[in-house]
């Protein structure tokens, strides 16, 4: 329920929870940085958000749909096609600017499949 929680505490200037969820999760604040230098090049508050929200809605929409993603299997199949995927799209003219937007799509799209079942 993380992505109800932080609503009151924003209204109310909590600051003191947001440091302790950060220092909490020192690892995946540094993770969704690296995200965002990987995407943008550069750091940008903005994108900084947008991965959050991105990241808090996903995982909110899987916990209360019950839906268990095992990661093992899941991580193998989608660094193996996103290698492939990436080459892909650096080779081709008409897609280099597009690897953010080309990237976003093959993730939902790897989130849906491996939830029917496909893998």
């Amino acid at each position: 329920m993380l992505s109800v929680e932080w609503i009151p505490k924003l209204a109310s200037l909590d600051l003191q929870w947001f440091v302790e969820l950060a220092m909490n999760n020192i690892f995946w604040v540094f993770a969704i940085l690296m995200i965002t230098f990987v995407y943008n090049k550069k750091f940008s508050l903005r994108f900084f958000l947008i991965i959050l929200i991105m990241i808090f809605s996903t995982v909110e929409f899987f916990e209360t749909a019950g839906i268990v993603i095992l990661v093992g299997g899941f991580l193998f199949v989608y660094y193996i096609i996103e290698v492939i995927l990436l080459t892909f799209t650096e080779n081709i003219p008409q897609l280099q600017g597009k690897i953010p937007f080309v990237l976003t799509i093959y993730f939902f799209l790897m989130i849906f499949l491996y939830s029917m079942g496909v893998f």
